[in-house]
Parts: C-alpha cells; sequence; structure tokens
C-alpha cells in the first residue's frame, strides 16, 4: 500500500493536514485541515493571544485546483475569546479570511487572472458564481 501523501502541497505553519480523499473520477479532492494544537490560537483582528476556546466549527473553503482536481478544504477551526479586541472571534489560520470561502491563495490566482482577463471569463476558468470573483477582485483593488 502505498503512503502517498498531497500535505506537501500545502505549505501552511498553523494547521495540519489530517485527512485526503479523492474521487474515483479523480474530479475532485477533499483534504481535511485542523488547527495545530501546538499552537495557542490567536485573534484574527488583532494578532494577539486568545485566551480560551468558545467552540468549534467546520466549513468548505475551495482552494487552487490540482491538476484536473477541483480541490476543496474541509476547515475546522475554532473561535476563541480575545482578551484584546473583548470578544469571541474566529482564531487566525493563514489560509483563509475569517468571512471568506476561498483560501488566501485562490483570491490571489482570481485578482491576477482579472488583470487579463474578464470576470465572466475566470468564473467560467474556475468553476465559480461571477459575483464571488467580482467581489473577491474589488476587494482586492480596494486594498
Amino acid at each position: 500500500m502505498s503512503s502517498l501523501s498531497i500535505a506537501a502541497y500545502f505549505p501552511w505553519s498553523r494547521v495540519v493536514i489530517c485527512g485526503q480523499s479523492v474521487a474515483e473520477k479523480a474530479d475532485l479532492a477533499v483534504v481535511d485541515v485542523r488547527a495545530d494544537l501546538r499552537f495557542a490560537p490567536v485573534c484574527n483582528r488583532c494578532g494577539g493571544a486568545a485566551s480560551r476556546v468558545c467552540s468549534h466549527h467546520v466549513r468548505a473553503v475551495r482552494d487552487l485546483d490540482f491538476a484536473s482536481a477541483t480541490v476543496h478544504l474541509r476547515v475546522a477551526y475554532r473561535k476563541v475569546y480575545c482578551p484584546e479586541c473583548g470578544g469571541v472571534v474566529v482564531e487566525e489560520l493563514e489560509l483563509v479570511e475569517p468571512w471568506q470561502r476561498v483560501t488566501r491563495r485562490l483570491a490571489r490566482c482570481i485578482h491576477e487572472l482579472c488583470k487579463v482577463m474578464t470576470v465572466a471569463d475566470v468564473a467560467r476558468h474556475l468553476g465559480l458564481d461571477w459575483k464571488t470573483v467580482k467581489a473577491i477582485d474589488k476587494g482586492f483593488l480596494e486594498e
């Protein structure tokens, strides 16, 4: 039995790849990601250390395609209490913004593609809704 792993293609430091599955037709890959428990949780707003974990959640996040397979990450994240901000926030995971459903590297790719293609073409190429592509590109332009 082979012990091949795709973990090397996901180089984030504060998360751990804990599972992977590929559809029979190899058109969809699902990667399970969770926070690395060796690190204390960090507030995504101020970057300070969070004092306690309040709850655990899982959400699906789209990543860059891998060969011909669409990649979805199943991200297990924690909501933490930040004493600096005075409230419950999502912990900082370098792979995704707390409110986004795409990884930061896919968002950068979308923005770069929008420089040379129309929003509709980028959406068709990546299999995303054009409104999602437009919102991501607009976010980069506002920065």
